[in-house]
C-alpha cells in the first residue's frame, strides 16, 4: 500500500480497493479499511509512520473488501466508526452478507473473507446525503451498488466515489458488475454526469478530474447488460435460466461467491424490467418464468 497526498489535507491508498484518509491536528479519518485484517496492519503502520492518530473510519458500504480492516483498526486504536444506517448492521454483523446474498443461511464457501468481515461496533449513523456531524465531511448518496451506499466529500473538494464506478479494464473482463437496484445505479450514473470536484476517487478505477467518460463507460455496460436480459425473457426464463445465458454471453466462469454476486445483479435487472412494464413472471411447473410483455 502506497499513501499518496492529492490534496492539502486529503489522501489516498491506492490498492485492489482504493481507501482515502483525511487528517486534521494530527487526527486521520479513514474511508473505508480494505478487505481483511493484513490491509488493516498496513494502513496502521501508514498512520503511525506519520505521527497521525485514528480517529475514525467512515464505511461508503458494508461490502467486504471495504469493511475487513475495521475490526482490527478499532481493537487496537478504539477509533470510530461511521456507516448508514441500512448498511449499519452488516457493518456490526458481517454474517447478515451472504445470508442476504443467498436468501437463507449459507453454505460454508459463501462465509469466507471476500464476502464475510470480522464484525465492528458502528458507532456512528451517516446521513445518506449531506453533513456528518462532527466530522469534516459531507456524504453524497449513490444508490445502486449495494442497500445504502454513500460517497464522502472532504474539505478539500475531493470526492470519494466508493463502488458507484468502475474501471473500464474492470468492465471489458467481466462484462458487468455487481448491482443491486438499477433504477438507483441510473439515477447515480445521471448524478455524476453533472458532479463537481477537484478530484474524484472511485474505490475501482484510478482517481481523476474528470469522470464524465468512466461514467458513460458504466451506462453503456448497464445498458448492455439490461438488453441481455431482456433478450432472455423473450421465451420465458427462470432467474438461473438468464444468469446461465450471460455466463455463457460474458464467459463467466461461477463460483459460489460468483453465482450470489451475479445472481442478485440479475433480480436487480428483472426487477427493473417488471416495475418498466417490460416482463412480467408467469408460475409454470413449479418454476417462476419471466415473459417479455408485448
Amino acid at each position: 500500500m502506497e499513501l499518496k497526498q492529492v490534496e492539502q489535507r486529503t489522501y489516498v491508498i491506492e490498492g485492489p480497493t482504493n481507501l482515502g484518509v483525511y487528517v486534521e491536528d494530527g487526527e486521520a479519518f479513514l474511508i473505508d479499511s480494505g478487505n481483511d485484517e493484513s490491509a488493516g496492519r498496513k494502513i496502521l503502520r501508514l498512520l503511525e509512520s506519520r505521527g497521525w492518530k485514528l480517529k475514525a473510519i467512515l464505511n461508503t458500504h458494508s461490502n467486504a473488501d471495504h469493511i475487513g480492516g475495521n475490526a482490527f483498526l478499532q481493537r487496537r486504536t478504539g477509533c470510530r466508526i461511521a456507516a448508514t444506517r441500512k448498511e449499519a448492521p452488516m457493518v456490526s454483523d458481517p454474517a447478515l452478507e451472504p445470508l442476504f446474498l443467498w436468501g437463507a443461511a449459507p453454505f460454508r464457501d459463501l462465509c469466507g473473507k471476500f464476502l464475510q468481515a470480522e464484525p465492528s461496533e458502528v458507532t456512528d449513523i451517516l446521513p445518506s446525503e449531506g453533513p456528518v456531524e462532527g466530522m469534516p465531511f459531507s456524504t453524497i448518496a449513490l444508490p445502486g451498488h449495494y442497500i445504502e451506499m454513500v460517497g464522502f466529500r472532504t474539505p478539500d473538494d475531493v470526492v470519494f466515489l466508493a463502488d458507484s464506478l468502475f474501471s473500464e479494464t474492470i468492465l471489458a473482463k467481466y462484462g458487468f458488475v455487481v448491482c443491486c437496484d438499477v433504477a438507483g445505479q441510473l439515477a447515480t450514473l445521471d448524478r455524476l454526469e453533472t458532479l463537481e470536484a477537484s478530484l474524484f476517487v472511485p474505490c475501482h478505477a484510478q482517481p481523476s478530474a474528470d469522470i464524465r467518460s468512466l461514467t458513460a463507460a458504466n451506462r453503456e455496460a448497464l445498458a448492455r447488460l439490461l438488453e441481455h436480459v431482456r433478450a432472455s425473457c423473450g421465451g420465458g426464463a427462470s432467474r438461473e435460466d438468464v444468469l446461465a445465458s450471460l455466463a455463457e454471453t460474458y464467459g463467466i466462469r461461477l463460483s459460489p461467491v460468483q453465482f450470489v454476486l451475479s445472481q442478485i445483479t440479475v433480480s436487480a435487472c428483472l426487477s427493473f424490467l417488471a416495475d418498466q412494464g417490460e416482463i412480467a413472471p408467469s408460475f409454470e411447473k413449479g418454476r417462476m418464468l419471466w415473459h417479455r410483455r408485448p
